[in-house]
């Protein structure tokens, strides 16, 4: 159950995670006997473990593939536009954190079990929804919100 819920979580943020999803302890057990097995099997040959777990961990991931945190890269966007950015911690009542620039609301993250993965997740909606909010467009953020 926890696996499946993992793999869910991570289609929605596959590389740029930024540590904020939980791998589930069993997945990680798996994973590491597996490599245990390999490793006492061929003999404590890093180099044979290495060439199976490699190709089964591919893509690798490059430090160029990881983008910049949400958090960073809202508040940057904002020092640059001279916006005022304003987080409203809503966690203990909604599991909710919102995200308002120049007081017009641009963002909602939820996430029921760490407040850290509410802020992310809010972070990455308000910078998707920034620009359509600045520019007066006629659609609410509400309609945008993927939380």
């Amino acid at each position: 159950m926890k696996i499946e819920a993992f793999t869910k979580a991570i289609e929605e943020y596959p590389i740029h995670s930024n540590g904020h999803i939980g791998v589930p302890k069993d997945l990680a057990d798996i994973v590491e006997s597996t490599i245990g097995a390999l490793f006492i099997d061929c003999n404590s040959s890093l180099e044979i473990v290495w060439k199976i777990f490699r190709k089964l961990l591919e893509p690798i991931i490059e430090p160029d593939a990881f983008e910049m945190h949400p958090l960073t890269e809202l508040t940057e966007v904002c020092q640059k536009k001279k916006l005022n950015l304003q987080f409203v911690d809503l966690w203990k009542e909604s599991m909710n954190i919102d995200v308002f620039i120049n007081e017009k609301f641009v963002g909602r993250g939820t996430y029921g079990s760490k407040k850290d993965i509410a802020r992310y997740r809010a972070a990455k909606n308000a910078l998707n929804n920034i620009e359509s909010v600045l520019s007066g467009s006629t659609s609410t953020v509400e309609d945008a919100l993927v939380v």
